[in-house]
């Protein structure tokens, strides 16, 4: 695996280099192309108005952002990239911003997992944290800037490898407090008697006993269908080059038509004059 980024973990006077590497392989993923049923052809999504219902081209979109409801207001690429120098690109550091218990992390604010691997001298000390962190069972909060925006991040143990779980902002976490959760309260009594259920259906957890089943019954499906190749696209000629003109081509046909006839006719005249 192709590393996305490479830098530092920096704690108190702790350097240790590492990469970052995806940790989600993509190819697993149940995805689907869209195709024009008649010629197979891939389906294009084009931008287009809503209001004159024509093709809007690069040039002419511009960000809107809802500031209230039905309210928009324009930000231009210049005041993004203003907003951009503001916040800074940072260093290639993940910073550990402090220690945590494991169970303080919210698995709701965990948007995008990575793993870390040591470069160059730094395995030992890799090691080293990683382990502390497991026997403890600790993580580190951290910070770092990924393709110019700045992130939170989890530092949390495995057996082999260091991961890297990027959290979303918590103002995106939505509040359980306005959801309709009755507020029954259980007997003594319902919770001994769930607590003795849950600690009799305890076991280690194995992902590789539950694999995706979506998947397996679509390979099945497919395993038994014609493949082909998708159509392709007609060369697009542009503009400027190459580009036939209509009066022009009309003409020269004319003209080649014209000159045929004259030769036609030429040829039909010698032959009868010989015949004579």
């Amino acid at each position: 695996m192709a590393s996305i980024w490479s830098g530092s973990i920096t704690f108190g006077l702790i350097v240790i280099p590492v990469a970052i590497h995806g940790a989600v392989e993509s190819a697993e993923r149940v995805r689907f192309r869209l195709l024009h049923r008649k010629d197979r052809a891939p389906i294009k999504h084009k931008n287009f108005c809503s209001v004159e219902d024509i093709e809007v081209g690069p040039d002419e979109i511009v960000r809107g952002y809802e500031v209230s409801k039905g309210q928009y207001a324009l930000v231009e690429a210049e005041e993004l990239q203003k907003v951009q120098a503001q916040v800074g690109e940072g260093d290639r550091s993940i910073e550990i911003l402090q220690f945590a218990e494991l169970s303080a992390l919210d698995p709701l604010l965990v948007e995008k997992p990575y793993y870390l691997v040591p470069q160059k001298e730094g395995g030992h000390a890799y090691a080293v944290l990683r382990d502390a962190l497991a026997e403890t069972r600790r993580i580190g909060m951290a910070r770092f800037y990924l393709r110019t925006k700045p992130l939170l991040a989890a530092l949390i143990p495995g057996t082999t490898a260091l991961s890297l779980a990027v959290l979303r902002p918590f103002e995106e976490l939505r509040n359980p407090a306005d959801l309709p959760v009755p507020a029954d309260k259980p007997k003594p009594a319902e919770l001994k008697m769930a607590r003795m259920l849950i600690d009799e259906m305890m076991a280690r957890w194995d992902p590789t006993q539950h694999p995706n089943e979506y998947r397996r019954a679509l390979e099945e499906l497919l395993a038994a269908k014609r493949t082909f190749a998708l159509a392709a696209a007609p060369a697009k000629v542009k503009r400027g080059e190459n580009v036939v003109d209509l009066m022009a081509a009309l003409k020269k046909s004319l003209q080649s038509t014209q000159t045929a006839r004259g030769r036609g006719k030429k040829t039909t005249a010698a032959r009868s004059r010989r015949a004579a």
